[in-house]
């Protein structure tokens, strides 16, 4: 990826949690080219749109035609306290600056392939996603949502009953030979909850490791035969 002129100017100019050499633009660029046809790409979390903007242009350089879902509520975790004793991240100005900026971000850098950016929650978008609902997004597009995934990147939020219920719903709808990467999930990383979650799916024999980035990211191969439920416990 680092010979890749493009990757690097974008992520420079849009910043946020994506470098030029890390191991999760490598599973981006695996997914998006080896993913199976027939099913979409889900964002979970997009933020300001860095990691959108990067999986709109792998699939156009890659020329997959898979169709492209986002979902985010621009409502962020762990804002309970202002950043550095100053800044209130947590605050409606703020959600709205991120939730502007996403848009100006994506029509700009990926006007001719943005996905259907959602703005809900990942458990509300998948309960829409079940039930083949319309909804409308934040483009002013409708759309019927539903059908087969083939790729998901997970990066909402970061408790283990989020991470388990956003995993269990791309499940169901995975295709054999579909990806998820679980974003923060490394091993011994900030996120606990998270690495226990992909830990556990890393475990099923229906499912494979294709690489860490340090993150999990991992391929289906059969339908899943592991009970979840013990992640309650």
């Amino acid at each position: 990826m680092r010979s890749d002129e493009y990757i690097p100017w974008l992520c420079a100019v849009l910043g946020g949690w994506v470098l030029p050499d890390h191991g999760n633009l490598r599973a981006f660029e695996y997914a998006v080219r080896s993913m199976p046809s027939g099913g979409a790409m889900v964002e979970v979390g997009s933020f300001l749109g860095l990691s959108t903007n990067l999986l709109a242009y792998l699939a156009m350089q890659h020329d997959r035609d898979n169709p492209f879902f986002s979902c985010d509520p621009w409502v962020f975790e762990g804002t309970a306290q202002r950043i550095g004793g100053y800044f209130d991240a947590g605050s409606e100005a703020f959600r709205h600056y991120a939730k502007r900026v996403f848009q100006m971000n994506v029509e700009l850098f990926s006007g001719g392939r943005k996905p259907y950016a959602i703005e809900t929650s990942s458990r509300d978008f998948f309960a829409q996603w079940d039930q083949r609902s319309s909804v409308q997004d934040v483009f002013g597009r409708s759309v019927v949502l539903g059908g087969p995934i083939s790729f998901a990147y997970i990066d909402g939020a970061h408790t283990a009953e989020a991470v388990q219920g956003d995993f269990l719903c791309v499940d169901r709808h995975l295709l054999p030979g579909g990806f998820i990467l679980f974003d923060d999930s490394d091993d011994g990383g900030c996120f606990p909850e998270v690495s226990q979650v992909a830990r556990v799916v890393a475990e099923d024999p229906s499912y494979e490791v294709v690489f860490k980035t340090p993150h999990y990211f991992v391929r289906k191969m059969i339908e899943r035969s592991v009970d979840y439920t013990e992640l309650e416990r």
